[in-house]
């Protein structure tokens, strides 16, 4: 299943540096994307960009080319 994977540089909960490898187990197109000073709920702290991010992937979920 393709997958689109938001990450807040800020999260409490899951550390980037745990977040980052999660492609490793993803076997589908994966995109990564880090926001940079939000926390664990990305959607809530800047919805336009987490929207933004959402829908472009939407359009193509292939991986960065």
């Amino acid at each position: 299943m393709p997958t689109l994977h938001l990450h807040g540089s800020l999260d409490p909960v899951m550390r980037t540096r745990s977040a980052a490898g999660s492609g490793e187990y993803v076997e589908a197109p994966y995109r990564w994307r880090l926001f940079d000073g939000l926390g664990h709920f990305p959607h809530e702290e800047d919805p336009v960009a987490f929207s933004t991010e959402l829908v472009n992937w939407l359009k193509d979920p292939e991986p960065d080319r």
